[in-house]
């Protein structure tokens, strides 16, 4: 462990030791000084009439009200009423009483009823002809005996047999008890009667108290006393003797009596509260007391050592010691707003208020100068000298000297000015810290320090002399060193944050300088370097409006967040030390939160003479509601841990009050719990902590951010075991010892049960058998189908190409073939029919192609139109297929030629095919649309293949179909409408049959090497 965290720790101690004693309430403290909080039916309280207050074991507060019962968590009341709670035999509760065994007894105008975890519970007589029972007093004996006064007498309760039974020989009425080893003493009508085995002594009130009932007994500070309609009393060797040491109280109703645990004896009258100590009074609190507690009518000490006050008209008040003293109107102050405080060398306290000028001395304010008299009302700051007192307002400076106000003129510079800082350096000059720059006052010289001197933000706030007499001016836009009539910003290169409005600065015992700022952040200086820390580094967030070291060295910082505190051991002392979270704490606080410590106003101002240390190690500090006086020595933490208890717990809309150690046995339909819970710590309610978590849920605890939402809901939790478990602290932040539990069980649902899982399972199993032979299915499935789209769409493929095949090897137009069809076809054919030939040995039969064109049919297109010119294509086409045989080729070989290759037929056909391809064209009537038909001619090229025997391997189909060109083109010259055969003879050269023939036709006829046939319709041509 580090040097500096040991330091920590031997601080840490060192506080908490300086208070070994936790006083319930001090003394020699005023009750108007104490911290009071209270209660009425706003709050949640049945009705106005405190009468009864206990504690039970679990730590809930009881209160009995003329209205019902009311349980007390410190934030919240839960009210019990004979209309919502059977067993509670009256609404108007007078007496309650926790026995040691740690149940509830309730006393009301109807009866006793006794409280137990089950509910209430009423307890009747044993004599059933006794009449109603009004309760006033409870008691328990040493010896365990169970007592009530009642308006039949006293009577003893039996636990086991649940029965009230009368005491013989008490008196009626038993108006109030008090249990002492010398025997039961009861009150009744004007006397106290003591009983002790089996005797009874009667002690009678004076004469004139004969006619009043002693309604409070109390054994304190060495002598019983008894309180009546018409005083208290105290037992003495003569017998009652009235006290009377306060006019007011000698014959005051009085209403309750109770002594605390510091030998204070409190008792309630009618005008007011009393306090008694060694059997004297001390103190008395008149009703009309702002701060009174009026008509006491219970008194009751906690656990904590809280005082509870139950009033009549007022509802519940807490009352417990705090370390504050806080001196306002009620004290004389004229004004509660004060924003200066300043001793003067006579020790008396000079205080500014929003109103003027007061002094505090023997307890009480003095108006010295109302705010009328100042140039303005604020006496905003204030320096107490030897028969003079400077007074800084939020206009200008004056000074009260000898009792009678001035304003040096030589002033007039800072007339428009609020004056932060007035103080005496120690040549004996005056230093004026205000919102237009630092003055200086010395010999009737006023020097002005602003932005000419280096001043860049002259709202100046503090100033500060440290010992080796450097001077430091802290400014609303940062910290400024004033050496040799300059001033030099500091800080910016050694870790001070830009523009700090710097509220307060303090040197150190150890020399280390620590500055507060508005930005509720302390920076202190060591090791060269300043070292900035917030409320995330342990210091409670706060803007440092004042800071002194005690003699303890610790750091005390007061803002307008309340007072907090520090170990100036564990500031850093160098610039390479680890940086560790600072020890904090918050004494004295405006809001409530964890570790606030005690609530309360504080404090004013921003400047200097906001606040001050006396010898006794008090801290003087104004406030929004008068000064404070604030004991160091006197601060003591609340020890002790809170009780924690998990009330009830919400399923289905039903609420369950769990037993102790009971585990709850919850159905499977109880997914959505609520749970409601509380930490029992009366000393500030507001500043308790609480954090819970589910075990089996939960994996770390959860923490309850507002301290009055005391429940939780969780929604869908799964079957199992639990345990809520919850864990509060008190304002000093001391945990409980250990947490509240309840635990449970959810029962599963039965799709969440072991069986429906093995099912479950096993069902699974199944069904990933099934899901993996239907994969197998649905993959065969889905092969058949893939292998049959492929066929399908093979076949499709196929069809698609047959088509693209045919449309290429076919005319659009006259959807005849076309030479390409040709060129793929004829030649397998003409190489089987070779074939044949050969194997049959038939050299007869010849292939006979006709080359058809229509004559003039440009005459067509010209007249009638391409459209009507490709009709008669289309009808040419038709005729043709109608004539030809199965079997023959018809082609389009150009725009208006046809070819027709007809399969082999006997030698000597050529010329019946021509005539017959002629007369059908030319006898054909072509249809347009016109009234009168189309008369066309052709022209027919004929030729043979082969052309002889032995021709087969040299003259192919193409050059057979120009021979038929070469016919056709001799047809044409011939006059048209006729055909042409043209078919080699012995002495046709094949070699050049071709070549010849397109170049001199006439020649090759001429000479024999070629023979022509005509149509019947032309002569034979001559020989030439």
């Amino acid at each position: 462990m580090s040097a500096l965290r040991l330091t920590q720790c031997f601080v840490l101690v060192a506080l908490l030791l300086r208070a070994t004693c936790v006083l319930a309430l001090d003394p020699h403290k005023a009750f108007r000084h104490y911290v009071i909080d209270r209660w009425t039916t706003q709050s949640g309280l049945p009705q106005t009439s405190a009468l009864a207050i206990t504690q039970d074991r679990d730590g809930y507060l009881w209160v009995g009200t003329q209205g019902g019962l009311a349980r007390f968590d410190g934030m919240r009341f839960t009210a019990y009423t004979p209309e919502d709670t059977p067993g509670l035999p009256g609404i108007w509760i007078r007496a309650l009483l926790t026995d040691r065994a740690g149940r509830l007894w309730v006393g009301t105008y109807k009866g006793l009823a006794l409280r137990e975890r089950d509910g209430f519970t009423p307890i009747p007589t044993a004599d059933p002809a006794m009449p109603t029972l009004d309760v006033y007093a409870l008691a328990q004996a040493p010896d365990g005996r169970l007592l009530a006064a009642t308006s039949e007498g006293v009577f003893r309760i039996d636990p086991q047999r649940r029965r009230l039974v009368a005491m013989e020989g008490s008196p009626r009425p038993a108006s109030s008890l008090l249990v002492r080893r010398d025997g039961v003493w009861v009150g009744t009508l004007g006397a106290v009667v003591r009983m002790a085995d089996g005797r009874r002594a009667r002690l009678p009130l004076p004469a004139a108290a004969q006619n009043t009932v002693v309604s409070q007994l109390a054994d304190a500070q060495g002598k019983v006393w008894a309180g009546t309609a018409q005083g208290f009393f105290s037992l003495q060797a003569d017998g009652w003797k009235r006290f009377d040491a306060l006019p007011v109280l000698a014959r005051a109703p009085v209403l309750s009596m109770r002594a605390d645990s510091d030998g204070n004896l409190w008792i309630g009258t009618n005008p007011g509260l009393a306090r008694l100590r060694d059997a004297k009074l001390v103190e008395f609190v008149p009703e009309t007391h702002p701060r009174s507690v009026p008509q006491v009518v219970s008194i009751y000490e906690d656990r904590e050592r809280n005082l509870w006050l139950g009033t009549q008209p007022d509802g519940l008040a807490r009352v417990w010691n705090g370390w504050t003293r806080r001196y306002s109107t009620s004290d004389g102050l004229h004004n509660a707003v004060v924003w200066s405080l300043a001793r003067g060398p006579d020790g008396r306290l000079w205080v500014g208020t929003n109103d003027g000028l007061t002094l505090f001395e023997n307890g009480r304010f003095r108006l010295v100068v109302p705010g009328s008299d100042l140039p303005h009302p604020h006496a905003y700051n204030l320096l107490a000298e030897r028969d003079r007192v400077w007074i800084g307002t939020r206009r200008g400076l004056v000074v009260l000297d000898h009792g009678r106000l001035v304003a040096p003129p030589e002033f007039a510079p800072m007339a428009t000015a609020q004056i932060n800082g007035i103080v005496r350096d120690g040549a004996g000059a005056l230093w004026i810290t205000t919102t237009e720059g630092l003055f200086r006052w010395q010999d009737g010289h006023l020097q002005r320090y602003a932005q000419e001197q280096g001043l860049r933000d002259p709202r100046v706030r503090v100033i500060a002399f440290l010992r080796d007499g450097r001077r430091l001016i802290g400014t609303q836009s940062g910290l400024f060193e004033l050496r040799d009539g300059h001033a030099r910003q500091i800080g910016l290169d050694a870790g001070l944050v830009p523009e700090l409005d710097v509220t307060s600065i303090l040197e150190l015992h150890d020399g280390r300088i620590v500055i507060g700022t508005l930005d509720q952040h302390i920076s202190v200086f060591a090791g060269g370097r300043w070292h900035r820390y917030g409320a995330p580094d342990g210091i409670p967030a706060n803007s440092a409006y004042y800071m002194t070291e005690d003699p303890q060295h610790t750091l005390w910082i007061a803002g307008i967040r309340g007072v907090s505190r520090v170990p100036t051991a564990a500031l850093p002392t160098g610039a390479g030390e680890p940086r560790l979270p600072l020890p904090g704490e918050i004494v004295l606080s405006e809001r409530s939160a964890p570790h606030a410590g005690q609530p309360g106003l504080c404090c004013n101002g921003a400047g200097m003479s906001k606040g001050l240390r006396d010898p006794d190690g008090v801290l003087w500090l104004p406030s929004r509601d008068g000064v404070v006086a604030l004991d160091t020595h006197a601060i003591v933490k609340n020890p002790l841990p809170p009780p924690v208890v998990v009330e009830r717990v919400r399923t289905q809309q039903d609420w369950h009050v769990p037993r102790p150690g009971e585990t709850l046995a919850l159905p499977a339909a109880a997914r959505d719990l609520g749970f409601e819970f509380t930490v029992l710590s009366f000393q500030d309610p507001h500043s308790n902590q609480l954090r819970y978590r589910l075990l089996g849920y939960d994996e770390y605890w959860q923490r309850v951010q507002d301290s009055s939402q005391r429940s939780v809901n969780y929604t869908n939790l799964p079957p199992g075991r639990y345990a809520f478990e919850v864990m509060g602290a008190n304002n000093a932040g001391v945990w409980s010892r250990k947490p509240a539990i309840l635990r449970f069980t959810i029962a599963p649902k039965f799709h969440e049960t072991r069986l429906f899982q093995m099912l479950a399972v096993a069902l699974l199993a199944v069904l990933l058998y099934a899901i993996y032979r239907r994969q197998q299915w649905l993959h065969v499935r889905q092969r058949d189908r893939l292998e049959h789209e492929v066929h399908d769409r093979t076949q499709q493929l196929h069809s698609a190409n047959a088509r693209l095949e045919g449309a290429s090897l076919s005319d659009p137009l006259t959807g005849l073939h076309n030479r390409r069809y040709l060129a793929n076809q004829l030649p397998a054919d003409l190489s089987y029919y070779d074939r044949e030939q050969q194997r049959l040995g038939d050299y007869e039969r010849a292939l006979v192609l006709a080359m058809i064109d229509l004559d003039s049919f440009k005459q067509v297109n010209l007249r009638h139109g391409r459209r009507n010119g490709d009709r008669v294509l289309q009808q040419v086409a038709h005729l043709l297929r109608s004539i030809v045989r199965e079997g023959d080729y018809l082609v389009r070989w150009s725009g208006e030629q046809f070819l027709l290759v007809c399969r082999p037929m006997a030698a000597g056909e050529a010329n019946r095919i021509g005539e017959r391809l002629r007369a059908a064209i030319a006898g054909f009537p072509f249809d347009i649309g016109d009234a009168e038909p189309v008369r066309l001619t052709c022209s027919i090229g004929l030729a043979e293949y082969p052309l002889h025997r032995d021709s087969r391997q040299l003259l192919g189909w193409e050059q057979i179909a120009e021979l038929a060109d070469c016919a056709l083109y001799r047809a044409r010259r011939r006059g048209r409408d006729s055909w042409v055969a043209l078919l080699p003879t012995e002495r046709t050269d094949l070699a050049t049959l071709i070549d010849e023939a397109r170049r001199d036709l006439d020649a090759m006829l001429a000479a024999g090497r070629l023979q022509l046939l005509l149509s019947a319709a032309h002569a034979p041509e001559p020989l030439s």
